[in-house]
């Protein structure tokens, strides 16, 4: 396992460009499956669970070329095995996007378990539930055991809620399903709507991509396509954070600013000052960051909600700012159990000021002078984000111990933040 040491105190400036959406490349490859033909998908991430995601493509007999560093070319003609591997798909929860893909070529799919953080307890039965609408039968023994012996059929869905992976496999198993397929309270997160709009470019017919209702027409093929993935929105709001914290002024390129509204409203809650030039957003120097209070004159609070509200993912990122800010401000994860808890804990150790009042809540009560240490990574990907960013701001030199999980997202983090004026290293 690696550590990260990150010497503290030094701006985040300069001009940048965001990361791909990791989550949407994350489910355009087993996507692939259902186009009859090649598919060629541009800006690649490199992280490490793109290179899963294209390992279990693979053992199903997929194959895949590097066309460039970042470009790949998917070929799903040879596929011929519908049982995901369990080796890799305890790593990576987006392997459950292969079932949909699956069950529409074979009409059986079986997977063990999907991986990813630990977040609290992660129900699969909003997913479960809508396939077996599409007339699914699902076998639980060692491992998930799904049969659609008459095809998939469309079908009137009401998730319990927006989950994202399970309208995700919904959509997946309903473009060539027989008939029509309605998702109510569908997750409309912007890798959620790039899944949408590339199956629309090869021959889907998907209505009302954005919002909580989708509307899909089963056909009966979907055609080669090339696609470009869009920025991940998390890394332009960590981005944000990383210059507010450190007082540096930064340049975004290619933001796609609309996917960013929510959350620049809710960092304006710190005095923020965020600005819209074209496709790229702007973050000036030297900022005095407060926590307001609302209207009333009470203490405010940032909360997680589905999209369009606040993304869970930059929860955590979202305490090192009330951290770094005057005031007090209440920090509120309600989607998950336990994303807090462990970053509290090393938070602790770097001389944090700080209530956890709940595994929900944690309310911050002032600006804070943290103290560079050695602290350990966590079990949620975005909470060890969270202490990378605690480090630029530390007094001396803070060691992430058993750091690997944050090059799941952020493959670069070392390169792009010494860019901009950070001092990071890796130990291996």
């Amino acid at each position: 396992m690696s550590s990260i040491v990150i010497e503290g105190q030094a701006k985040i400036q300069g001009t940048v460009t965001p990361l791909p959406n990791k989550n949407s490349i994350l489910k355009l490859i087993p996507a692939s499956i259902l186009i009859d033909g090649k598919v060629l998908i541009k800006n690649v991430p490199n992280s490490s669970s793109v290179k899963i995601m294209l390992e279990i493509f693979k053992r199903l007999g997929g194959q895949v070329q590097y066309v460039d560093s970042n470009v790949i070319e998917l070929d799903s003609s040879q596929i011929s095995d519908f049982c995901i591997d369990e080796e890799l798909s305890i790593k990576e929860r987006s392997s459950f996007l292969f079932i949909g893909p699956l069950l529409q070529k074979f009409k059986e799919a079986r997977i063990t378990d999907g991986g990813g953080c630990k977040l609290g307890n992660r129900p699969i039965d909003t997913m479960f539930l809508g396939l077996s609408l599409l007339g699914v039968e699902i076998d639980i023994q060692d491992k998930y055991i799904l049969k659609a012996k008459n095809g998939l059929l469309g079908n009137n869905i009401w998730l319990l809620e927006s989950s994202v992976t399970g309208t995700e496999n919904l959509v997946l198993a309903s473009v060539k399903a027989k008939g029509k397929t309605t998702i109510y309270n569908a997750a409309c997160e912007p890798h959620t709507q790039d899944l949408c709009n590339f199956l629309v470019k090869a021959g889907a017919k998907i209505n009302g991509i954005g919002t909580n209702k989708l509307e899909i027409e089963g056909v009966d093929k979907l055609n080669p396509v090339e696609w470009e993935v869009i920025p991940d929105h998390i890394d332009i709001g960590c981005l944000i954070v990383s210059a507010l914290i450190t007082g540096g002024e930064i340049k975004i390129l290619n933001a796609i600013p609309n996917h960013m509204t929510q959350i620049i409203n809710n960092f304006k809650k710190f005095n923020a000052e965020i600005i819209i030039d074209g496709n790229n957003i702007i973050v000036p120097a030297d900022q005095k960051l407060v926590a307001k209070k609302n209207l009333k004159g009470d203490i405010d609070k940032i909360v997680d909600q589905p999209w369009p509200g606040f993304p869970t993912d930059l929860i955590p990122q979202s305490l090192i700012l009330a951290l770094s800010s005057e005031g007090i401000m209440r920090i509120y994860s309600n989607m998950y159990e336990t994303q807090l808890i462990e970053l509290y804990n090393e938070l602790l150790k770097m001389n944090a000021k700080m209530i956890m009042t709940s595994p929900h809540q944690i309310i911050t009560l002032q600006k804070n002078r943290l103290k560079g240490t050695k602290v350990n990574a966590t079990s949620v990907l975005q909470s060890t984000h969270a202490l990378f960013l605690a480090g630029l701001i530390a007094e001396g030199t803070t060691i992430i111990e058993n750091a690997d999980i944050i090059f799941r997202r952020f493959p670069d983090i070392i390169t792009t933040y010494n860019k901009l004026g950070a001092k990071v290293s890796k130990i291996s």
